[in-house]
């Protein structure tokens, strides 16, 4: 049997699956951006670009004006709830991850069949972008500083969460089965969760003091290994899993 070519392949079900849902006039950048970031390892937004335009300038102003087509983003999105790869029983994965001032909260929905396939990408600014003063700022860092300072008098980080979160379940008109890591502890979050109704699991830290039966526990000394408990004045299930040689903390 030959050997596939991955790459191939998949274009050409890409070709089949979602070019026919993109409107006709975004097709092009469509295709330039499959073909510049899709198929590739990732260097830079124009290094990328350049392997596909020999032209500096003009794959400059290509990745300019796909990575700023929010219109496109959106279709792309829809698009992709069509394939109803996110159902009501899928687990999605959601973290934050930092990169050069900002920060992504990315969803991914487990395949159980190789990698997690991302369905939900929201962007805002970080909170750790060095100071003015700071041997690491640059004239981008400090916009970005600036920028930043007047994102958050309109709305925390935690509410932008709790808003894309919303966002997303709006769009796919259904909460599918949540998984947090710590991080998104917040009295917020689980409450906001809880009222919708959504199922989620969040990892607690030891430490984290919750009320059973009218008395405040730690929950490394709950004694029990399934317990139905009250935290930020939702009733809850916490379940501590065993501790073994891999995994060190329960």
């Amino acid at each position: 049997m030959p050997p596939i070519n991955i790459v191939t392949a998949s274009w050409q079900h890409v070709q089949k699956m979602l070019l026919p849902g993109i409107t006709r006039k975004w097709r092009p950048q469509f295709t330039f951006g499959m073909k510049a970031y899709a198929f590739r390892s990732f260097q830079s937004a124009t290094g990328n670009a350049r392997t596909v335009v020999a032209n500096p300038n003009t794959a400059a102003r290509k990745s300019e004006r796909l990575l700023a087509n929010r219109k496109l983003a959106t279709q792309l999105g829809e698009t992709f709830d069509g394939l109803h790869l996110v159902l009501p029983s899928s687990f999605v994965n959601v973290d934050h991850s930092d990169m050069h001032g900002l920060v992504a909260l990315v969803g991914a929905v487990q395949t159980r069949a190789g990698r997690a396939i991302p369905c939900m990408i929201e962007t805002t600014y970080a909170i750790n972008i060095p100071a003015d003063g700071s041997a690491a700022s640059t004239p981008r860092l400090r916009r970005l500083r600036a920028a930043m300072r007047t994102a958050r008098r309109a709305q925390s980080l935690t509410g932008h969460t709790i808003e894309s979160l919303q966002r997303f379940a709006d769009r796919l008109g259904f909460w599918p089965r949540l998984v947090f890591d710590r991080g998104f502890g917040s009295a917020a979050i689980i409450r906001h969760l809880a009222t919708e109704g959504a199922t989620f699991y969040v990892c607690l830290k030891a430490g984290r003091y919750v009320e059973l039966d009218g008395e405040r526990y730690e929950v490394k000394h709950l004694t029990e290994a399934d317990a139905t408990v009250t935290l930020f004045g939702q009733t809850l299930r916490v379940i501590r899993s065993p501790q073994t040689r891999r995994c060190k903390e329960p």
